[in-house]
């Protein structure tokens, strides 16, 4: 069984393993792979149970305009671009300003350790310098576009490391200068441009061999692309109850029944789990 991921797993194996979560010795080099599987079996069940992703994924939505001045949204990080489709419906050439539109609610802070995600986009479109292009949304079916980020929180904690060696676009490995942060199943983040910047590249720790990491590139809707040496290594963080979620409840499982393949997490999910994740479950609209 291989280590892939189509998306992050809300914990690790280094944490996994540790004799507090897993006390199990029997949970050896040799069982790495199954319990990457069941790390990533229960991330999806904790996103499905809350109705919601805690990990950032660039992509464009559509959205039926709402015949007010404000845009509901799924769980929002950040916007690259907001548009209007023209009266065919067929293309989108109306790009909205920065300066049009601005994210609700105001002290979401979804770059932040402490933060939350938007909700809602609101229109400034009323008169003075936009007069002439109506004051909200205009009702209709699939005729606004947003590209952004989307998830719960987007937080990169510093992990002292830097590439050591520049990284081509296709390399599936990196070497950093210091490998003692870097676990099975992270997800570091890369091209970062600032304190508040959403990543350029969110790639998966897959295997740690010395300083080197072999990863699995462009995770999570971002794209794979070339990186220098020197550019920092950001590791990507959960809220505390949903990592602590992820790990009690793969502990539990791979303890109950680690010889069971594929994990069938839904039906064997605790009542203390469940009350971990019951402050970020959303009600399915």
């Amino acid at each position: 069984m291989g280590r892939e991921a189509y998306r992050s797993l809300y914990g690790d194996l280094t944490k996994l393993k540790d004799d507090s979560v897993l006390k199990d010795p029997a949970a050896g080099p040799d069982d790495d792979d199954e319990l990457f599987e069941l790390l990533l079996a229960v991330s999806d069940w904790i996103d499905h149970y809350c109705n919601r992703h805690f990990y950032p994924r660039a992509e464009t939505l559509l959205f039926d305009g709402s015949g007010g001045d404000r845009l509901l949204t799924p769980d929002l990080i950040s916007v690259a671009e907001l548009a209007e489709s023209d009266a065919s419906g067929r293309d989108f050439e109306k790009a909205w300003e920065a300066g049009a539109y601005r994210l609700l609610p105001y002290n979401a802070a979804p770059l932040r350790p402490w933060g939350h995600p938007y909700g809602a986009i609101l229109s400034l479109l009323k008169g003075g310098a936009h007069a002439g292009r109506g004051d909200g949304f205009a009702a209709g079916q699939a005729n606004f576009r947003v590209t952004g980020v989307w998830g719960y929180r987007l937080f990169a904690e510093a992990s002292g490391a830097a590439l050591a060696a520049p990284v081509a676009a296709d390399d599936a490995a990196m070497t950093v200068s210091d490998s003692s942060q870097f676990h099975v199943g992270q997800t570091v983040l890369l091209g970062a441009s600032g304190k508040d910047a959403a990543p350029a590249e969110q790639a998966l720790v897959t295997a740690v061999d010395s300083h080197e990491l072999k990863v699995s590139r462009g995770l999570n809707g971002s794209a794979a692309t070339a990186h220098a040496s020197g550019e920092a290594v950001g590791i990507l963080r959960w809220p505390a109850s949903v990592e602590r979620a992820a790990l009690i409840q793969a502990a539990r499982i791979w303890t109950r029944a680690a010889d069971f393949e594929p994990f069938y997490v839904d039906a064997d999910v605790d009542t203390d789990v469940r009350l971990l994740l019951e402050p970020y479950r959303r009600t399915p609209s």
